[in-house]
C-alpha cells in the first residue's frame, strides 16, 4: 500500500511530501547535495548505489546494489554492454525488494540512465513514476575523438557498438515518465523523437560558497609560492587527451621556459577517466613527463583534492585552464566561473554553452598548442583583462545555474509528476 502523501502549506502554494529513490552505481555523484537538501526539505530520500562505502546523508537511507556476477567471459562484444547493465539491474531490484519488505514504496526513483541502475525499478514498484537522467548517446563517428583516432574503414562496426552501447539507455527511456539531460549539447546527441521527451535542466553549482577569495592559498601542503609568482591551474578527475590534459602539457613546456615565475598547480588523479590509455601501457602523466623537459619544481600534482582544497585551487589561480573535446562538460568549468577564474578554455559546443562569449573567457583551439599559449599568455599579461573576463563568467554563472533555483524547478517538477 503506498505511504500516504501530505500537502504543506508555502508562500508559494502547496507541495507535497515525496518518497525517493535515488539509483546511480556511484555515489554521491549527481544525486548527493540534491538528495540531501530534498531530506532537508522534509521528503523521504533514498540512495541505491553499487559502492560499498558509501554512507547516506544525514536523514537519508542507502539500498545496496551488489552485483551477484561480472559479465560471462567470452560474451558477444555487442552484447557486453548490456549484460553489464542486466547484472547493475538485477543488483538494484534484490536490493529494492529487501527494502520493499521493510515498507518503502516510493513515488519517485530517478535513475542514471544507461547502467542498469534503476531500470527494473518498476519491475519492484509498479506504481512509481520512473525518471531518466541521461547524460550520453553514443553516436559514430564519435564527436568526442579526434577523426584521426578512427578507422573509418571499420564503420559499420563502429555503428553497431555504438548502437549495443545505447541499448541499457534505450530501455531506460521506453519506461520513463521524465527525462531529464543537464545540457542542451549533451540532449542533441539523441535522437530527434527522443529529444523531444527530455526536459534540459542541469544540476547547478553552489555559486553563494564558490566565489572569489582574494585572500586564498593554493592546497600545496607546506609548499609557500612567492607573492610574484604566475599561477595557472588545471584540474581533471583523470588525466587524458579527451579532456586536452596532454595540449595542456605541451602548453605548460613552453609557457615554463618564458616566464620563469610561473607555476603550474595540476589537480586530479593519475588515470583515464576517459578513453584509453597511450601505447606501453603506462599512464598519460608518465607518458607526458616522459615526453617533455618540464620544471618539476614549478610543476605541482595536487592528487584527487577535497571539496574545499578544490574550491581554494580556483579561487588562487591567475589563469585556469578547462579543455575538453565536445563531451559532457565537467561542473568544474562552471564552478570556475562561479568563482570568478580567468578562464582559458576549449572553443567547442559544451563550453560555449556554459560561457556563451568572448566576455567570459579566451576560446581556443585546444589541439592548437601555440594558441593555447598565446591564450594563457594574453590573460597571463593583462590583469585587467583577465579579472573582466572573470567577473563576467561569475555574473553569468550566477543568473544561469545557481544551485538553489534550478534545485526548484527540479523539484517543482517532480511534484507536478507525482501529483499527475
Amino acid at each position: 500500500m503506498r505511504c500516504p502523501r501530505h500537502s504543506i502549506a508555502t508562500l508559494s502554494g502547496t507541495y507535497i511530501r515525496m518518497n525517493i529513490v535515488f539509483a546511480h552505481q556511484n555515489f554521491p555523484a549527481q544525486f548527493g547535495a540534491y538528495g540531501l537538501h530534498l531530506a532537508k526539505e522534509g521528503h523521504k530520500v533514498t540512495f541505491a548505489t553499487a559502492r560499498e562505502d558509501a554512507k547516506p546523508p544525514q536523514g537519508c537511507n542507502l539500498i545496496r546494489m551488489k552485483p551477484h556476477r561480472a559479465v560471462t567471459k567470452g560474451v558477444h562484444r555487442f552484447a557486453r554492454p548490456f549484460e553489464n547493465a542486466m547484472i547493475n539491474a538485477q543488483a538494484f531490484a534484490n536490493g529494492a525488494i529487501a527494502a520493499r519488505k521493510t515498507g518503502l514504496v516510493p513515488d519517485i526513483v530517478m535513475a542514471h540512465a544507461g547502467w542498469g541502475s534503476g531500470t527494473l525499478a518498476k519491475a519492484v514498484w509498479p506504481a512509481c513514476k520512473f525518471v531518466s537522467y541521461v547524460e550520453w548517446y553514443y553516436r559514430w563517428p564519435p564527436v568526442d575523438v579526434m577523426p584521426d583516432d578512427l578507422d573509418f574503414n571499420k564503420a559499420e562496426d563502429g555503428r553497431a557498438l555504438a548502437l549495443s552501447r545505447n541499448t541499457p539507455t534505450l530501455l531506460d527511456l521506453a519506461q520513463s515518465d521524465m527525462v531529464i539531460c543537464p545540457t542542451k549539447f549533451q540532449a542533441d546527441q539523441f535522437p530527434p523523437h527522443l529529444r523531444k521527451q527530455m526536459t534540459v535542466l542541469h544540476d547547478g553549482v553552489d555559486t553563494e560558497k564558490l566565489c572569489p577569495n582574494p585572500d586564498a592559498r593554493p592546497p600545496l601542503g607546506g609548499l609557500t609560492l612567492d607573492d610574484d609568482c604566475e599561477i595557472i591551474t588545471y584540474a581533471t578527475r583523470g588525466m587524458e587527451p579527451q579532456r586536452g590534459f596532454c595540449a595542456f602539457m605541451e602548453a605548460l613546456d613552453i609557457l615554463q621556459k618564458k616566464r620563469p615565475k610561473l607555476h603550474a598547480l595540476i589537480g586530479g588523479e593519475d588515470r583515464a577517466a576517459y578513453g584509453s590509455k597511450p601505447q606501453g601501457g603506462e599512464s598519460w602523466k608518465a607518458h607526458m613527463l616522459e615526453r617533455l623537459d618540464l620544471d618539476m619544481a614549478r610543476t605541482h600534482f595536487t592528487g584527487l583534492l577535497s571539496r574545499n582544497d578544490f574550491t581554494a585551487l580556483l579561487q588562487s589561480t591567475h589563469v585556469h585552464v578547462y579543455l575538453t573535446m565536445p563531451f559532457v562538460l565537467s561542473w568544474s568549468m562552471i564552478e570556475a566561473m562561479s568563482i570568478g577564474c580567468p578562464l582559458v578554455a576549449s572553443d567547442t559546443k559544451p563550453v560555449r554553452e556554459a560561457a556563451p562569449n568572448a566576455s567570459m573567457a579566451n576560446f581556443v583551439d585546444h589541439n592548437d598548442i601555440p594558441a593555447l599559449v598565446v591564450a594563457i599568455e594574453e590573460l597571463l599579461d593583462n590583469r585587467k583583462k583577465a579579472t573582466g573576463k572573470g567577473k563576467a563568467a561569475r555574473t553569468h554563472a550566477v543568473k544561469t545555474y545557481s544551485q538553489s533555483a534550478l534545485w526548484a524547478k527540479r523539484t517543482g517538477l517532480l511534484e507536478d509528476l507525482v501529483r499527475g
